[in-house]
C-alpha cells in the first residue's frame, strides 16, 4: 500500500468503528451543557439550604467564564477521553496480530526517502490529530452558542486565539501517544502512560522558570496574553516533531 491508501484506510477505520461518533457526542454535550451550568450556578446554589450562603459570593457569569467552563473540563476529562480513543490506532503493537502485520510491512521496505514505519505511522497520527482537533472545535462551537445565548457573545479574537493554542496542545498530546504507542505493547499501557505524561506536564506549569514553556499551558491561552504563550508554542511545535520522529525510528528498529 502507498501512503495515500493507508491514509484512506485509517479514515475508514475511524468511521466504521464509530469512534468519531462517540467523541462528537461527548464533546458536543460538554460544549452545550457546561455554559448552562456556568450561567445558572448561583441560581442552583440559592435553591439549597447548604449552599445558599455561598451563592451570594459567586461572581456574575461572564462570556469568558462560559467558554472557560468548557475548556477547563476538556483539560481534565476531555484529554483523558481523547487519549483513550486514539491510543488504539496509535499502538501498532496493540496485539500480536497487529504487531505481526506492522512488522511484516516494515521489513526492508521504503517509500522514497521515508522508511516504511513512517508511511504506516504518519497517516495514523494525522487522522488521530485531525479527529482530536475536530471534536474539540465542535464542542467549542457549542459552548460559544450557549454562552452567546445565555450570557453574551465572547470576544472573537480571544476565542480564535484560544482555540488555536488549544488545538496545538491537543496535537502535542497526539504526538505523546504516538511515541509511547511505538514503544509500549497494548492499548491500556499506552493510554495509561500517556495520561501520566500529560498530568506531569500539567503539574510542570507551576515550576518556576520552565512553567511558562510547557505545552499544557496552551490550553488556557487567550488573545489578550498571546505573546506570553510564545515560549510554550515554540516548545510544543519542536517537541511534537521530535516525538513523532523518534516514534518512527523506534518502530523502524523494533522487533516482534
Amino acid at each position: 500500500m502507498n501512503p495515500t491508501s493507508l491514509l484512506r484506510l485509517e479514515l475508514v477505520r475511524w468511521i466504521r468503528t464509530h469512534r468519531l461518533i462517540g467523541l462528537f457526542g461527548l464533546f458536543l454535550l460538554l460544549g452545550l451543557c457546561l455554559p448552562i451550568m456556568a450561567a445558572n450556578l448561583a441560581w442552583l446554589f440559592e435553591h439549597s439550604a447548604e449552599t445558599r450562603a455561598l451563592a451570594a459570593t459567586l461572581p456574575s457569569p461572564t462570556p469568558a467564564g462560559g467558554i472557560a467552563a468548557y475548556v477547563n473540563q476538556v483539560s481534565q476529562l476531555g484529554v483523558v477521553v481523547l487519549i483513550v480513543a486514539i491510543a488504539g490506532p496509535l499502538s501498532p503493537y496493540s496485539s500480536r496480530a497487529a504487531g505481526l502485520y506492522h512488522w511484516s510491512l516494515t521489513r526492508g521496505t521504503r517509500y522514497g526517502r521515508l522508511p516504511a514505519s513512517a508511511t504506516l505511522l504518519l497517516p495514523r497520527f494525522a487522522v488521530a490529530a485531525g479527529a482530536t482537533v475536530l471534536v474539540y472545535l465542535l464542542g467549542l462551537a457549542g459552548a460559544w452558542y450557549e454562552t452567546t445565548v445565555l450570557i453574551g457573545a465572547p470576544p472573537l479574537g480571544d476565542l480564535f486565539a484560544g482555540a488555536g493554542l488549544s488545538c496545538l496542545y491537543l496535537i502535542w498530546v497526539g504526538a505523546v501517544v504516538t511515541l509511547i504507542g511505538a514503544r509500549a505493547t497494548g492499548q491500556i499501557v499506552t493510554a495509561s502512560l500517556s495520561v501520566l505524561v500529560t498530568l506531569v506536564a500539567g503539574v510542570a506549569q507551576q515550576v518556576p522558570f520552565i512553567g511558562t514553556a510547557v505545552p499544557g499551558r496552551l490550553l488556557t491561552g487567550t488573545a489578550a496574553e498571546v505573546t506570553d504563550y510564545l515560549p510554550a508554542v515554540g516548545v510544543t511545535l519542536a517537541s511534537t516533531v521530535a516525538l513523532v520522529a523518534v516514534a518512527v525510528v523506534i518502530l523502524e528498529r523494533r522487533e516482534l
